[in-house]
């Protein structure tokens, strides 16, 4: 009889930390489906480790696995194990339902006889010993030592210590206190702090550059009885003895070729030499190593062209054995395909780039985010053989080549190109990929197409591609030849083609993790060539995966380099324009302003590149184990003011849209009906007076946004009446956090998550909002982007209601889901239940969505809707006044009025006042055309009538001019009442109004006596109505 649960029994390390560790369940066969902030609790702790009762049901048998189980703390993961029926029916089939894991290597049945269990992790490659000076070891087993016991550290060049055989060099260690200077090593890893103090003799301090190349362990012993045990970190040490500067990779000159790996820990380094880039034997060259950790091998002219390899042996701490690797080059250039294979070569130079519109300022930029393949993969006006490959964005009178350069003419100054480094998610070679066939008839809401995407997700080709393999490498699978140096010269010649359309390249790097690790795999580079240094480990030593998978230590030198090394490489040898970097927030901030100067450096006299118009900018999302500083200052949100570095303002998505990424999607914002309609689902309605209250606290978030998220603006009042205070201190201080504009991209709709159009879908179903509701909900949400200070960015089709068919997560949906048809005839709404992964908690709720024809955008709407983005960028690139440079001028011009707690709810106004830059006070004005600008967003569904702010100047407000030649009939018809001096908005729209600078033929004086209105507490007295009347006559 199978037990209902099952008794897990979980052996921790001796001495880790289990305070808020909980077991995340899943599977068919976990009758709790814990959400990972909720887990599972420990149910008792004893002197295993740590005891949970899991609900078990055996009703339904899917698929092979039964249960998944994740121990962790927060993003910090301490074990996990999947179960497959089998399996577990073995566990709970057993009399008692008890299961141990942690010791043996594998589960028990039986309970574990205390005498018998080794004391310490390196059975289980632990390594919580953490080398961090040549004379300094940190052990938190040290912080409490009994009397007399012996600390010891072990060396072993076979890699022979265990538990049970601690033999080889042994030297003695002193705990001890360290002085202040030597206490700033808490301050570089506050996750250590806590930890004992071991000084090493000086002879292991003499020999420490040739231990790093040996199995180390650290042991405490009493008595000759062993009471802890573990290995030994190195990467601060392999820092303090081998940082290196000079030259890595391959270098050609006209004496020969040199090839350079840094591998300090390595016992020997050899090249292997081929002819081709696939089969073939290779020739073996040995390496040498002079000391400071590279090994060199050097050959004539005539290897120009061949193929290489590094074989690296070395002690590798995640098998515990000495291991021998082969791998391609870190600092390759170019490759064979799926990077199997390094190529010797010199780069050729730089095609000549053709004259760029000009871009004076990073805060001028305005973004859209595309994906390599999406951009023509659909495209029938594409080389067929050109299809989701760089070298369509060469081709000219393509449907795609129009559009963008009808988005580059409105406004669009860069396109941010998803990851086109080597990535290792899609195979490279054509013969090797295979590609779904989609049943002809499954309905709008069937399940059948992503079961036919998924069955072939990982061979088909269609990947984000954010799974580095070599990062100084273009993508192969994007050219029309996979091997050597053809996807270098494509992938230049992708560049120079958006160049001609007046168009920047922003690339996007992927330096938080890389997709391999360990000693075996393809996809495994720097973890091969110096094993666990380039990757951030946890206390314990095992490697951090919160980023998803082998996060990466910026914190140590030699990778921080290897970032640096690659930006610069990227933008001088690939003219890029700027960076996007993937979760920016995991990389240390110390590295981040690194690749900022390197990028400042560059010259247009030395390298052809106005290095300080660069743009970088990154998500910086704080989580994981480098959240609250545990590993140092990182290039997170709340660190990033001053440094002229931007990130993400997912405040702006929030307050706009609604929700966020980890909550219903049908959670509405300020444009999607917060507070205005129902709400789209009965378990998210809440009473109408705190709905206000979100909706007035979401206008405010908005204003700060559309102020440039500047900490230190500040809000006449915000919505419940506080006045004067800094924009930081507001409403949890979320959506502004920066000292700069240029420091804030915002957004509302990225890759991630679903589209602007299956938003607005969720949050704005046909139960409560017509069509054209909808539809100008998104035109709102581009509006706010548009015509706010900061740096706007836009998701690739956005501009034509492009959707995913409600999927969240499209990274590997196939392009069957991720369609992008700039015409706006085929929409992938309705294709189909998007993937199953992210998606089937929500199916049920998304069958009736995905089966309402009314929601299918079409052709026609798309093409308004293309009008309005169009329209809406073209007034932010000729209105000075709208994206101001400079946080001075956004403090001293910009205010809200009718911002505070008597605020119209569902309306934002913003004026800019015109005037000299505050850095010039003498200079000509910022704008030659208009005295002010007002802009007002309207999320009400009637029109609505607002008094024309008070102004010190005399010219009467006007409809902006592009707003008179608008495709939207609801835009021509909005209005200044020049009797009443009111400003008339439609219902949902973004309207900019303006007042002509007195030199300007479309000036027009106001009536003095419109600049005069009476308090409104006088037309409430009669005696004090008529005393206004007769001061109105005079005047």
């Amino acid at each position: 009889m199978a037990s209902e649960n099952l008794l897990l029994h979980v052996r921790l390390p001796k001495r880790q930390r289990v305070e808020g560790l909980g077991l995340h369940l899943w599977g068919p066969a976990s009758a709790l489906q814990t959400p990972w902030e909720e887990p599972l609790a420990v149910l008792e702790e004893d002197w295993y480790g740590l005891t949970f009762e899991v609900p078990l049901v055996f009703a339904e048998k899917e698929g092979d696995m039964a249960l998944g189980m994740i121990l962790h703390c927060g993003e910090d993961k301490k074990w996990s194990c999947e179960l497959t029926w089998e399996g577990l029916a073995a566990y709970a089939d057993a009399s008692s339902g008890e299961v141990w894991m942690g010791h043996d290597g594998g589960p028990s049945l039986s309970a574990p006889d205390p005498k018998h269990l080794l004391e310490g992790d390196l059975h289980r490659r632990g390594a919580r010993g953490h080398w961090v000076s040549p004379s300094l070891i940190l052990w938190r087993t040290a912080a409490s030592l009994p009397e007399n016991c012996q600390v010891s550290l072990h060396t072993s060049a076979t890699a022979g210590l265990s538990e049970a055989h601690l033999e080889g060099t042994k030297y003695i260690l002193e705990p001890v206190m360290i002085d202040e200077d030597e206490a700033k090593v808490f301050e570089e890893n506050p996750y250590l702090e806590g930890c004992g103090c071991l000084r090493l003799p000086l002879e292991a301090v003499d020999a420490a550059k040739d231990l790093c190349k040996k199995q180390l362990a650290l042991s405490v012993t009493l008595d000759d009885k062993i009471l802890d045990c573990t290995g030994v970190q190195i990467g601060q040490l392999l820092d303090h003895c081998f940082s290196y500067d000079g030259p890595l990779g391959c270098t050609m000159d006209r004496n020969g070729v040199t090839l350079s790996l840094w591998a300090p820990t390595a016992l020997s380094v050899e090249v292997l030499l081929y002819d081709a880039a696939s089969k073939g034997q290779a020739k073996v060259q040995a390496m040498t190593e002079d000391g400071s950790g590279v090994w060199r091998a050097q050959g004539p002219t005539r290897w120009n062209g061949k193929y290489y390899n590094y074989r690296v042996t070395a002690y590798h701490p995640l098998t515990g054995r000495i291991e021998c690797m082969e791998s391609p080059d870190p600092y390759s250039m170019a490759c064979s395909a799926d990077a199997g294979r390094s190529l010797i070569c010199e780069l050729p130079p730089c095609p000549e780039q053709p004259e760029m519109p000009e871009f004076r300022h990073r805060a001028d930029a305005a973004i859209y985010e595309l994906h390599v393949r999406d951009f023509s993969a659909m495209d029938k006006t594409v080389n067929a053989k050109w299809k989701g490959k760089y070298l369509a964005f060469e081709q000219e009178g393509t449907v795609g080549d129009l559009h963008l350069r009808q988005l580059a003419k409105a406004g669009i100054s860069h396109v941010h190109l998803l990851p086109s480094f080597d990535f290792g998610s899609v195979p490279e070679r054509p013969e090797e990929r295979k590609e779904p066939e989609l049943p002809s008839k499954a309905g709008p809401d069937s399940e059948g197409q992503q079961m036919a995407v998924m069955e072939l997700a990982d061979q088909d080709a269609f990947n984000w591609g954010y799974d580095p393999v070599l990062f100084g490498v273009p993508e192969g699978s994007y050219a029309t030849d996979p091997d050597g140096l053809c996807r270098v010269s494509e992938h230049r010649r992708m560049v120079t083609g958006l160049h001609r359309k007046g168009l920047r390249v922003v690339a996007d790097v992927v330096f938080n993790h890389v997709f391999g690790s360990g000693p075996v795999g393809p996809h495994s580079v720097l973890d091969k060539c110096v094993p666990g240094y380039y990757l951030r480990r946890s206390e314990d030593g095992h490697v951090e995966n919160s980023t998803c998978m082998n996060n990466t230590a910026t914190e140590r030198y030699m990778m921080e380099r290897h970032v640096v090394d690659m930006v610069r490489f990227w933008a001088v040898n690939h003219r890029v324009d700027g960076f996007r970097f993937d979760l920016m927030g995991h990389l240390t901030l110390k590295c981040i302003k690194r690749c900022r100067a390197a990028l400042d450096e560059l010259s247009l006299d030395e390298h052809g590149i106005d290095g300080p118009r660069l743009l970088m900018y990154g998500e910086g999302w704080e989580f994981g184990e480098i959240a609250k500083n545990a590993r140092g200052t990182t290039a997170c949100q709340r660190h990033l003011a001053g440094s002229s570095i931007g990130s993400f303002n997912d405040g702006l998505r929030s307050a706009a849209l609604g929700g966020s990424a980890f909550e219903d999607p049908q959670l509405q914002g300020f444009t999607t009906g917060l507070g205005l309609r129902d709400s789209a689902a009965e378990e998210l309605q809440i009473e109408n007076k705190k709905q206000m209250e979100l909706l007035r606290i979401a206008a405010d978030n908005i204003r700060l946004c559309m102020a440039g998220g500047l900490k230190d603006y500040k809000l006449e009042q915000d919505c419940f009446g506080r006045k004067g205070l800094p924009a930081g201190q507001l409403h949890g201080g979320h959506a502004a956090y920066v000292s700069a504009p240029e420091e804030v991209v915002n957004f509302i709709c990225v890759h991630d998550n679903e589209t602007l159009y299956d938003s607005t879908v969720w949050k704005m179903p046909p139960s409560i909002s017509s069509v054209e509701d909808r539809l100008r909900a998104n035109w709102l949400c581009t509006a706010i982007l548009a015509l706010s200070h900061g740096v706007p960015l836009f998701h690739a089709g956005d501009e034509v209601l492009r959707s995913k068919s409600l999927d969240r997560d499209s990274y590997n949906s196939g392009d069957w889901f991720n369609r992008l048809d700039f015409t706006g005839e085929r929409s992938a709404f309705g294709t189909g239940l998007p993937p199953w992964g992210k998606n089937h908690a929500k199916w049920e709720p998304m069958k009736p969505l995905l089966r309402d024809e009314t929601l299918v955008p079409t052709a026609e709407m798309a093409q308004r809707t293309t009008a309005k983005f169009c329209e809406l960028l073209s007034i932010r690139r000729s209105t000075p006044l709208l994206g101001l440079w400079e946080a001075e001028d956004i403090k001293q011009k910009v205010k809200f009025p009718g911002c505070g707690g008597a605020q119209l709810p569902g309306v934002v106004v913003m004026e800019v006042r015109n005037g000299p830059p505050a850095s010039d006070p003498g200079a000509e004005p910022l704008c030659n055309s208009f005295a002010r600008v007002v802009v007002v967003i309207s999320a009400l569904q009637t029109e609505i009538r607002l008094p024309v702010p008070i102004s010190n100047t005399d010219g009467i407000m006007q409809l902006h001019p592009l707003h008179k030649t608008s495709k939207d009939e609801l835009t021509r018809e909005a209005s200044v009442d020049e009797e009443s001096n009111e400003l008339v908005v439609p219902a949902m729209s973004a309207i900019v109004f303006v007042e002509p600078m007195p030199s300007s033929k479309n000036y027009k004086p106001c009536d003095p006596k419109l600049k005069f209105k009476p308090p409104a507490s006088w037309l409430k007295e009669p005696w004090l109505k008529v005393i206004w009347m007769v001061l109105y006559d005079i005047i």
